[in-house]
Parts: structure tokens; C-alpha cells; sequence
């Protein structure tokens, strides 16, 4: 009986021994470009002690929009593991990429916030299928040393910062436009609520220094003084200290859309317990920590609430019961094709714009 109990009390957290001689010493991974390690964005947030323990390599391929994380998920590429936004995790399911999860292999699953356990968008046919990590608004992103806390996203459009502003070159771009139309059917406008969102757009166009791609460019921007107020899908105001940059995420008066990212396990994979184990690492406080540090974005575990500062806790706005609340999560648009013409029709405008004269 002790022998057994010994053995047991061994046995990693998920409920597994390390990597085994069959098992694959590579663990490759696809998602969102903003969970790359920041010093080698081959490699996700955290890898370094998952790596060290399990002796096996990571490989991340770092993506920037929902398209291309679903591509990678269908394109024969034997990822094992996908990070993806809340609105992708369906898709997945429904095209048979995703497996459903065994959450006893996960313990401190039931360490998440209340909002993102056993939620709507991760569990179908009383099965989860995706882990949330991380969540957060698209919120309004500001210089603090240019101008005081905007009260609404009516800021984009103020002559003061003409040239200074920056949209992510994604459909949340009209989503943001459409709230601060007072729109809330954010995912679903009328063709006569589009209109006026576009010329809104083209207004703004009048405003954008440029149209960023992704979570590089868009520090390269504010690393070079060349924006002061945008939108971002993530809150990186403590990373940009560093750079002596004093940035802050805020949600306007007209709200904001949101999401959470989570890790699924593909039906790829061949390497599930190492997965598991990888999932659980992920989202302990520890790693998530470190995750917040790089993101600016909010731990999916509550109890990483205890490893940071008052100052880390209020920037993120941890102490705000109804802060996730108060986001409109981001979903599917039934008439996307609609949107992606407007985005088509801005961007020309904008190019038309920014060539010589």
C-alpha cells in the first residue's frame, strides 16, 4: 500500500510521468502571434521550464489573424495544440479538428474564472473542448503624456491627433466604429448600419497614420513616436514602460468587443498526455504571470491574482467584478462578406490616401 501510495504522490500534477521513450520529444503549437516568447517567437510564453522538465522542444508558429489559426489547424501540419480566440473554438468542433478534453487531466481547470468554466463556447454536447488562458478587451489604447483619460472612442477622430492614430487591419475595426455609433449588434450591422460605419471609416482615414498587422508592428508604431492612440486586442502598457513609453487600456463609455484565447488539443495530435501536461503548465499561476507580464492581458486562473501587485491588479482591472462583463465577445458574423467589403473599400481609400501625390 505505501509503495503505491509513493508512486502515486510521483506522478506529475496532471496526473502523468514525464515524457516517455515513445512519446514525441516535439510539441508544436499554432496561435495568436502575441503568446510568442518575446526574446525567440519560435517558442510560446513559458516554454523555458515546460522544456526543462519534460525534455522535449516546442516549436510555436506565431499567427495574427482567426483565419490563418484555422488554416494552420486543417492544413496537415500535425500541429498538437492550437491557441485560439473564443469564436474559433466552434468552427474547430464542428469540422472535427478539436478533441474533447478529459478536464481530470486538468485539475486546476476548476481554478478558472467563473465566467470561463464550463462557458457556452467551449462545450458542446456537455463535452469542453478548449482551455481558456487568457482573456481580455479590444480596448482604446492611449499615449498618457499626450492627452488625459478619453472618455469616448470619439477620440480617434479629434484633429489634435491627426496622423497620430492606428487601427489593428482587422474586421474589429468596424466593430469599434460601430459602438461608437452607439451600435451594440456589433457581429450582425444592417447593410444601412455598414453604410455609416464606412463613412465613418473614411473619415477616419483622414486621421490613421497607418493600418497595423499585427503585435509587432504595432509596438514598432509606438516604439518610433509614430502613434499615440489605437485599438488593441491586447494591453501591452507594462512592456512598454520599458521603452519609457506610458501607454493605458481603457473601455470607453460605448463599451468594447473582447475575448478569450484557449489552448485545444487537435485531432493531430499523438502526443496527448505531454499535451495535458502542457496545458496544465500553461495555465498555473506561475506561467500565467509571466504571461500577463508579456500580453497585458488577464490570467484565465483566479489564483494568479495572489503572485501580483496592487498595481498589476488594478491595471488590468482585476479588482472590477463586472469588468468581463462588460465586454461584447467577439463572434461570428453571419454576413462577414459584407464587412470584409467595406474593410476592402477603406483600404483602397487609405492607400489612395498615403501614395504621392
Amino acid at each position: 500500500f505505501f509503495v503505491l501510495l509513493i508512486s502515486f504522490l510521483v506522478i506529475s500534477p496532471a496526473g502523468f510521468s514525464h515524457t516517455s521513450e515513445s512519446e514525441s520529444k516535439i510539441l508544436r503549437v499554432a496561435g495568436w502571434d502575441v503568446y510568442a516568447d518575446p526574446d525567440n517567437p519560435t517558442k510560446t510564453i513559458g516554454y523555458k521550464s515546460f522544456e526543462q522538465k519534460e525534455k522535449i522542444t516546442i516549436e510555436f508558429t506565431p499567427l495574427s489573424n482567426l483565419e490563418s489559426i484555422i488554416d494552420a489547424a486543417e492544413s496537415g501540419e500535425h500541429y498538437d495544440l492550437i491557441i485560439i480566440s473564443n469564436e474559433g473554438v466552434k468552427p474547430l468542433y464542428q469540422m472535427g479538428l478539436a478533441k474533447p478534453l478529459n478536464l481530470d487531466l486538468i485539475p486546476n481547470y476548476q481554478s478558472l474564472h467563473n465566467n470561463l468554466k464550463y462557458n457556452a463556447w467551449c462545450q458542446f454536447d456537455a463535452d469542453v473542448y478548449a482551455i481558456p488562458w487568457a482573456w481580455g478587451p479590444t480596448g482604446l489604447l492611449y499615449d498618457t503624456e499626450q492627452m488625459k483619460e478619453p472618455e469616448s472612442w470619439s477620440i480617434l477622430w479629434d484633429e489634435r491627433y491627426k496622423n497620430s492614430v492606428s487601427l489593428w487591419d482587422d474586421v474589429s475595426m468596424i466593430w469599434t466604429v460601430a459602438l461608437s455609433l452607439g451600435y451594440k449588434n456589433v457581429f450582425n450591422l444592417t447593410r444601412q448600419q455598414l453604410n455609416k460605419v464606412k463613412q465613418k471609416l473614411l473619415t477616419l482615414n483622414e486621421h490613421v497614420f497607418d493600418y497595423y498587422d499585427g503585435y509587432d508592428q504595432m509596438l514598432s508604431y509606438i516604439e518610433n513616436e509614430n502613434i499615440a492612440i489605437l485599438n488593441s486586442w491586447f494591453d501591452p502598457s507594462r512592456r512598454l514602460l520599458a521603452m519609457d513609453k506610458k501607454f493605458k487600456m481603457i473601455i470607453p463609455r460605448e463599451g468594447a468587443v473582447g475575448m478569450f484565447d484557449s489552448y485545444l488539443i487537435t485531432t493531430q495530435n499523438d502526443t496527448d498526455s505531454l499535451s495535458y501536461r502542457y496545458i496544465y503548465h500553461q495555465i498555473s499561476p506561475a506561467v500565467q504571470k509571466q504571461m500577463l507580464a508579456v500580453t497585458g492581458l488577464s490570467p484565465s486562473n483566479i489564483e494568479t491574482i495572489a503572485l501580483l501587485s496592487q498595481d498589476e491588479i488594478q491595471s488590468l482591472h482585476l479588482n472590477e467584478i463586472d469588468y468581463f462583463n462588460r465586454m461584447i465577445l467577439w463572434d461570428v458574423m453571419p454576413r462577414k462578406h459584407l464587412y470584409e467589403e467595406v474593410l476592402n473599400e477603406i483600404r483602397s481609400d487609405f492607400e489612395k490616401r498615403a501614395a504621392p501625390a
